[in-house]
């Protein structure tokens, strides 16, 4: 019964997965707005039994300009750059552009447990531990 179940979480994650990609690669999603100056940092999300674990390339941040925000279903990242990145040309139509800020929001696989959450930067990048909404429960046999 428990390896039936463990299979089937197996589908369901292959399933997300599958739809993200697809959404992405239909409808496109810019890393960067320069009207906000905003860049959207590289993540990488890797899930086990117990936790998601999170982490966040973050350049030219310090710890004290990150901005988590928590719920059980969602992620948002913002960082203040301390050194903003310019470049003279941007795209076809912009002559210049400069980005001073990180914006990121992820969607998680499975509710986590906000006031659990552990974070920790270093080096430039964030790691975030987000402990799963505990799904099994203990039933006493009368």
């Amino acid at each position: 019964m428990w390896r039936r179940r463990r299979i089937l979480d197996e589908f369901e994650a292959i399933e997300r997965e599958l739809d993200q990609l697809i959404d992405e690669f239909l409808y496109g999603r810019p890393m960067w707005n320069p009207q906000l100056e905003c860049l959207e940092p590289l993540a990488y999300m890797q899930e086990t039994d117990e936790k998601i674990v999170v982490t966040i390339d973050l350049p030219f941040v310090r710890k004290e300009d990150i901005k988590l925000d928590i719920t059980p279903n969602e992620l948002t990242v913002e960082a203040q750059m301390q050194k903003h990145v310019a470049y003279d040309r941007w795209g076809t139509v912009q002559r210049q552009c400069r980005f001073k800020t990180f914006h990121k929001t992820l969607k998680l696989p499975v509710e986590v447990v906000p006031e659990m959450v552990k974070a920790r930067f270093k080096e430039g990048y964030l790691t975030i531990e987000l402990p799963k909404k505990a799904r099994r429960f203990k039933v006493k046999v009368e």
